[in-house]
């Protein structure tokens, strides 16, 4: 189902939401690794995803990453928003989702969370509300409770972002507050 933050079964859902985790690879960024002539692999991450860590802030929406490979591009890009909560180096997330839950003192009910492969899944399961990108596993797809319009890589955390600030009712006050912010959302 595409993300409509109006219908009325997903907006109640997801005007509960404080807590967004996120995977990387296949969501953050298109999936596919590139590697320098040194062996480096590099990344591409949407600066329309880095724009919606800074609309969640405003909202005041924590935020966690859970990726099976840990990396420093990963963190260096989250250190910019101020994102903290960094879990990863195997496939088995589950527990890194509890750990985040646990530090936060936030309900699985009141979180959602971004995967795209079939080890997301379980996480899918215990999150209070799960999406998906457009090209995601087509299994994936089908167990979400939202599809995104993006595809990985190109806005799919901005979308799903927006989808919540909207239906907490908070889209004008977070379009105002970031008007009025000098630093720009990262200070």
């Amino acid at each position: 189902m595409p993300i409509d933050p109006n219908h009325p079964s997903l907006r109640e859902r997801l005007a509960k939401i404080r807590l967004l985790v996120t995977d990387v690879d296949g969501v953050m960024t298109d999936g596919l690794g590139y590697y320098d002539d040194e062996g480096m692999r590099i990344r591409a991450f949407s600066m329309r995803d880095g724009f919606g860590f800074v609309m969640a802030k405003f909202a005041g929406i924590e935020l966690g990453i859970i990726s099976g490979n840990q990396s420093g591009t990963v963190n260096a890009r989250m250190k910019k928003f101020g994102v903290t909560r960094i879990k990863g180096g195997h496939f088995r997330k589950t527990g890194f989702f509890k750990e985040i839950l646990d530090e936060t003192g936030i309900e699985a009910a009141e979180s959602a969370y971004i995967g795209d492969d079939l080890f997301d899944l379980p996480v899918m399961r215990l999150a209070g509300v799960s999406f998906a990108p457009a090209d995601a596993h087509e299994v994936v797809r089908g167990q979400a409770d939202g599809v995104t319009f993006a595809h990985a890589g190109f806005g799919v955390v901005r979308e799903v972002i927006e989808a919540i600030i909207k239906a907490k009712g908070l889209w004008d006050k977070v379009l105002e507050d970031i008007e009025k912010d000098e630093k720009g959302g990262l200070g």
